[in-house]
């Protein structure tokens, strides 16, 4: 580890300075900052909540101290790392989740940084399950739960960010979710296995702020009530508002279904409904649309798109409205919004036939004769994805995570002339991944037989 001090962080009006530390760790990786090429300088900016960067310092490695100045022990924000090269480029980088300054006050904060483009060891383990469940919980800690071992899939496990630590003493949820879906500290676990005698409908809630536990009623819509069967196994897309939509049509086993389970921020649930069962689709928000789901059917359209209401700012029982895509029947690809033009990338899947669905685009604004387009970019022949992640990084760059049929995990970066695979620091089979609270987008990958989670940052 590299230490840092932070001198005089103070609010203006203060009399007495306060300092504060932060500590660069570079987790399960020893060469961040010695392998060539070596970044040959330390930036530290401040990013406020409208992602406006401060530079607060610069100063040539090796360094053991950097002075960041006065700071205004009341603002709130995050504190970014950044080694750089000779000529300006980024190579090592980090972050804070958001914080309040003054909170640093007399402490220690941990920062990790890792080589960009890269996959890094973050500190601390986590357990090693497939195929976990994963959220992020207040903007600071990623939950994991469920998988396919049914020895622990009730047991959690919650890593902090601002400490980069696991939690000791994590809760055990009321039953094994098959879906998950977070509304502030209130944890929804959705199993579909309900006893209707017992007031069980297939469905708890656990609040991880005071480890309460409670069923829950579905809910209604059209004089018709959801059936969380219809949902479990569905993966969970999250909106910028933080509504949770549990699509049912992208689970990969059981019936095809038509469910979307809507929670608000606010923890309100309601109905939406797509326009045809779906089975292994793939689904994504895009901003000004609302929620994508692709594929999955070989009647309904291609795609289909799930607006929100806006009277409360609360998602309301809605259908899904198909676009003009002819039918794709690929199961188990992963979708991503790639810009606000509403272009959306779909990698990883299979064909009915059981062949790579390829890596392909589709624009939600399409009105008529739409057709998904070519990526340019292809998976290496013969490696099939049968289930794949897909996360944007900006208009023509995605990075995606997923699994053969044997289980093998792989993770690729994706531009519209290359897919490039990056090595896992440990070979993982199911592993999972999910977006950080971090800024900047990183990408964790968790369990698959290591009890490391992994980071990716593109910057």
């Amino acid at each position: 580890m590299r230490r840092f001090f932070l001198a005089a962080l103070a609010a203006a009006a203060c009399n007495s300075p306060v300092t504060g530390t932060i500590q660069l760790t570079t987790g399960g990786e020893t060469d961040t900052f010695t392998r060539a090429p070596a970044p040959v300088t330390l930036r530290i900016d401040s990013i406020d909540s409208s992602d406006a960067a401060t530079t607060l310092a610069s100063v040539p490695l090796p360094a053991d101290t950097v002075d960041l100045g006065s700071l205004d022990q009341s603002t709130t924000g995050s504190l970014d790392v950044s080694g750089l090269d000779d000529g300006g480029k980024t190579i090592v980088h980090g972050t804070t989740v958001s914080l309040q300054y003054g909170a640093l006050a007399g402490g220690t904060l941990p920062v990790f940084v890792q080589r960009v483009g890269e996959l890094a060891r973050l500190p601390d383990v986590v357990d090693a399950r497939p195929a976990p469940l994963l959220s992020t919980v207040t903007g600071r800690f990623v939950l994991v739960v469920g998988g396919t071992d049914t020895s622990m899939n009730t047991a959690s496990q919650i890593y902090d960010f601002a400490a980069f630590a696991t939690l000791q003493s994590p809760p055990t949820m009321p039953r094994a979710p098959l879906s998950l879906a977070v509304s502030g500290t209130v944890v929804w676990l959705i199993d579909g296995i309900g006893n209707s005698a017992n007031m069980d409908f297939g469905a708890s809630t656990y609040d991880l702020s005071d480890d309460s536990t409670g069923s829950t009623m579905p809910p209604s819509a059209g004089g018709a009530t959801l059936n969380y069967a219809d949902v479990a196994g569905g993966a969970t897309v999250t909106a910028p508002d933080g509504s949770q939509f549990v699509v049912g049509g992208t689970r990969t086993t059981g019936m095809p279904t038509q469910a979307v389970l809507v929670i608000d921020s606010m923890g309100n649930q309601y109905v939406a409904t797509l326009s045809m069962p779906r089975l292994g689709a793939s689904a994504t928000w895009v901003n000004g649309r609302g929620l994508v789901v692709i594929g999955g059917s070989a009647k309904a359209a291609g795609v289909e798109v799930v607006g929100t209401g806006s009277g409360t700012g609360s998602p309301l029982a809605a259908n899904g409205t198909p676009l003009a895509y002819p039918p794709d029947p690929t199961v188990g690809a992963g979708a991503a919004a790639l810009d606000m033009n509403g272009d959306v990338l779909v990698a990883g899947g299979t064909t009915p036939a059981g062949k790579d669905a390829g890596i392909r685009a589709i624009n939600v604004g399409c009105g008529t004769n739409c057709t998904a387009m070519p990526w340019g970019a292809t998976l290496p022949a013969p490696l099939v994805l049968t289930y794949a992640q897909s996360f944007g990084i900006d208009a023509a760059d995605a990075l995606v995570v997923g699994s053969e049929a044997s289980g093998t995990t792989h993770v690729f970066r994706v531009t519209t002339a290359t897919a490039t695979e990056v090595p896992l620091k440990i070979p993982r089979n199911n592993a999972r991944a999910v977006l950080s609270p971090l800024e900047f987008g990183t990408v964790v990958v968790v369990g698959g037989g290591s009890n490391v989670m992994e980071s990716y940052i593109a910057q």
